[in-house]
Protein backbone atom coordinates (compact mmCIF):
# COMPACT_ATOMS: atom_id res chain seq x y z
CA UNK A 1 0.00 0.00 0.00
CA UNK A 2 1.36 3.41 -0.97
CA UNK A 3 1.68 6.14 1.61
CA UNK A 4 -0.61 9.14 1.21
CA UNK A 5 0.54 12.75 1.36
CA UNK A 6 -1.39 15.97 1.98
CA UNK A 7 -0.43 19.37 0.57
CA UNK A 8 -1.26 22.54 2.54
CA UNK A 9 -0.91 26.31 2.23
CA UNK A 10 -0.56 28.75 5.14
CA UNK A 11 -2.74 31.76 4.39
CA UNK A 12 -2.10 35.37 5.40
CA UNK A 13 -4.68 35.14 8.20
CA UNK A 14 -2.58 32.26 9.65
CA UNK A 15 -5.13 29.59 8.77
CA UNK A 16 -4.04 26.43 7.01
CA UNK A 17 -5.73 25.49 3.74
CA UNK A 18 -5.68 21.86 2.61
CA UNK A 19 -5.22 21.54 -1.14
CA UNK A 20 -5.03 17.86 -2.02
CA UNK A 21 -4.07 14.33 -1.10
CA UNK A 22 -1.93 12.10 -3.32
CA UNK A 23 -0.52 8.58 -2.99
CA UNK A 24 2.99 9.00 -4.31
CA UNK A 25 5.74 11.05 -2.69
CA UNK A 26 7.07 12.37 -6.00
CA UNK A 27 3.58 13.47 -7.03
CA UNK A 28 3.18 15.29 -3.69
CA UNK A 29 6.51 17.05 -4.24
CA UNK A 30 5.54 18.00 -7.80
CA UNK A 31 2.16 19.36 -6.68
CA UNK A 32 3.81 21.27 -3.83
CA UNK A 33 6.28 22.85 -6.22
CA UNK A 34 3.46 23.84 -8.59
CA UNK A 35 1.45 25.35 -5.74
CA UNK A 36 4.50 27.27 -4.57
CA UNK A 37 4.80 28.88 -8.01
CA UNK A 38 1.20 30.15 -7.77
CA UNK A 39 1.45 31.79 -4.33
CA UNK A 40 3.87 33.66 -2.10
CA UNK A 41 2.43 31.88 0.95
CA UNK A 42 4.32 29.08 2.63
CA UNK A 43 3.20 25.62 1.54
CA UNK A 44 4.12 22.18 2.83
CA UNK A 45 3.47 18.50 2.25
CA UNK A 46 3.00 15.91 4.99
CA UNK A 47 3.15 12.15 5.21
CA UNK A 48 -0.30 11.13 6.48
CA UNK A 49 0.99 8.07 8.32
CA UNK A 50 3.82 9.75 10.25
CA UNK A 51 2.57 13.38 10.15
CA UNK A 52 6.10 14.33 9.11
CA UNK A 53 6.55 17.38 6.92
CA UNK A 54 8.38 16.04 3.88
CA UNK A 55 8.93 19.35 2.07
CA UNK A 56 8.20 23.08 2.17
CA UNK A 57 8.20 25.89 -0.33
CA UNK A 58 8.11 29.66 0.22
CA UNK A 59 9.04 29.07 3.86
CA UNK A 60 10.36 31.50 6.41
CA UNK A 61 7.61 33.45 8.15
CA UNK A 62 7.40 33.25 11.94
CA UNK A 63 3.61 32.79 11.81
CA UNK A 64 3.97 29.88 9.43
CA UNK A 65 6.52 28.20 11.68
CA UNK A 66 4.21 28.40 14.72
CA UNK A 67 1.28 26.96 12.77
CA UNK A 68 3.42 24.03 11.59
CA UNK A 69 4.47 23.32 15.19
CA UNK A 70 0.79 23.36 16.25
CA UNK A 71 0.01 20.87 13.45
CA UNK A 72 2.76 18.55 14.65
CA UNK A 73 1.56 18.76 18.26
CA UNK A 74 -2.04 18.00 17.30
CA UNK A 75 -0.95 14.94 15.35
CA UNK A 76 0.62 13.38 18.45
Amino acid sequence: MKTEYDVFEILLNHSVKWHLCVREKQRALDMLKALGRRTFNECFATDLETHEIIARVNSGSIAAQSIIEDYRSAAN
